[in-house]
């Protein structure tokens, strides 16, 4: 038997919904201080060390996450809109 999804209510998905955007924008938030957090140890040492190298690998996978979080965000505040 296939796997079917329960019915919930228009109030309780308008809440999913609420919800889901609130913690995108967090992840962002988090996303953002990651970045920081990453970018600010890459310029600690301008050789390229290891540290450096993975530093920016970590600031270029958190730009990467924030743009695929952002556009969901986008997407659900579209479907909220259209209630």
């Amino acid at each position: 038997m296939a796997n079917q999804a329960s019915a919930v209510s228009i109030p309780q998905a308008d809440d999913f919904l609420s919800r889901s955007i609130d913690l995108a924008n967090l992840s962002l938030e988090s996303l953002s201080k990651l970045r920081t957090l990453f970018h600010s140890i890459s310029q600690l040492s301008k050789d390229n060390t290891t540290a450096c190298e993975l530093a920016v690998i970590g600031s270029h996978l958190a730009d990467e996450w924030a743009n695929t979080i952002d556009c969901e965000r986008e997407d659900l505040e579209r479907l909220e809109g259209e209630h």
